[in-house]
């Protein structure tokens, strides 16, 4: 196995791990949402919405460095992530580079706007919830496109 794809091994793994995080802070911060009164919220429920957002947007983030790394393998122009993603839509990994987008999007306002305006930062967090499984199915796209075509998984 070469270099690179010991790189993409622990990527999975690294991400194979993250999942698990993720899904155990998204459980959680499902018994919180939709309705949010934030005044009455408790210092843990605070931090498992804290925790649950900062899961989700490194889980995104590692997932498209992983995509990258695949990209590079399949020797794809990787200038703009935008190439990335269209390669990624291409081999049935994402749904469209657009929805991988708004995804982001809503990932840097939930980031953003954290407790400045409070319905907006409940839609926030009630469509990065809902954003999450798809995100555990791109990944499982991903892993499975690694052990078919490089023979790679994760540890």
């Amino acid at each position: 196995m070469t270099e690179h794809l010991h790189l993409i091994a622990r990527k999975l793994t690294y991400l194979n791990r993250m999942s698990n995080y993720l899904n155990y802070s998204a459980q959680r911060a499902q018994g919180i949402l939709p309705s949010v009164n934030w005044q009455a919220l408790s210092l843990e429920q605070h931090e498992t919405l804290a925790a649950f957002r900062v899961r989700f947007s490194e889980f995104q983030e590692h997932l498209g460095k992983a995509m990258r790394a695949i990209a590079i393998e399949e020797e794809v122009k990787v200038d703009h992530f935008g190439s990335v993603l269209a390669f990624m839509e291409k081999l049935g990994i994402i749904e469209s580079t657009e929805r991988w987008k708004l995804i982001r999007e809503l990932r840097n306002a939930v980031n953003h706007e954290y407790e400045e305006d409070e319905n907006k930062l409940t839609q926030f967090f009630v469509e990065t919830l809902k954003a999450t499984p798809e995100l555990f199915e791109y990944f499982q796209r991903l892993l499975k496109f690694c052990a078919d075509n490089y023979g790679v998984k994760p540890k």
